[in-house]
């Protein structure tokens, strides 16, 4: 059994591989692989089965196991919806009559849903996680017995190993996962698109000739010269 990469339109039935470092790329992997997620199943466990070479029976009963845990299927989510946003803000960055002032709106907006995915999402996320378990037959790690209620994320977090530890499920998977990587990708997002940066774009506007200077404005002027303090004087300001 043979699932085959692919190219164009073919890549919505197949695995796609990372060929760049853009978001788009690593979106289109991750939605590929939620997609055919069974499948892949399906070739691990045959690999692990009939492999004609031991290392490679052996590599695949180690990811089928890791792939049927809650923590992968959780990460695999999380990255989802992070990199669905990100990949709209792209696209629209990308486009070459792309409006300059429209984009910091975007990003700013981007910003904004970041931060409220990471104080408001994880009760979503985690509904998400479990019917997605459910759908392709996982138990729902059979080391941590979620197959009752969400009650069981008051029980301790079990590794992958089989180690107890002294942190709830709860808090394993809001705080030591959910939280910190959002907490990571609004540090990375905010250092890529600064408010400085993003202030100085929407400042400049005002100096556009487009549309017999339709977006002058004479405050977002005066903001633009305190920024370059050496330049303007507060005479010049004046």
């Amino acid at each position: 059994m043979v699932l085959e990469t692919g190219r164009g339109l073919n890549q919505e039935n197949s695995l796609v591989q990372a060929e760049d470092t853009r978001w788009g790329s690593y979106f289109k992997i991750v939605t590929s692989l939620m997609n055919l997620f069974l499948k892949v199943l399906n070739i691990l466990t045959y690999v692990e089965d009939e492999g004609s070479i031991l290392s490679n029976q052996n590599q695949a009963f180690g990811i089928l196991r890791y792939f049927k845990t809650l923590d992968f299927v959780f990460y695999l989510h999380l990255m989802y919806g992070i990199l669905h946003l990100t990949n709209v803000l792209s696209k629209h960055l990308q486009k070459k009559d792309q409006d300059i002032l429209e984009a910091t709106y975007l990003v700013r907006g981007t910003m904004e849903v970041l931060k409220s995915l990471r104080d408001m999402g994880f009760a979503k996320l985690l509904s998400n996680v479990f019917s997605f378990c459910q759908k392709h037959n996982i138990n729902i790690v059979e080391m941590m017995l979620f197959q009752k209620k969400i009650v069981e994320m008051t029980e301790n977090y079990v590794t992958l190993r089989g180690r107890n530890t002294k942190v709830t499920n709860q808090f394993h998977f809001e705080v030591e996962i959910f939280r910190t990587v959002m907490d990571m990708q609004i540090i990375e997002f905010g250092d890529r698109f600064s408010e400085l940066s993003t202030q100085l774009i929407e400042y400049m506007v005002a100096l556009s000739h487009c549309d017999s200077f339709a977006k002058f404005d004479k405050t977002k002027l005066l903001k633009l010269s305190e920024l370059y303090t050496k330049a303007f004087d507060d005479a010049e300001n004046m």
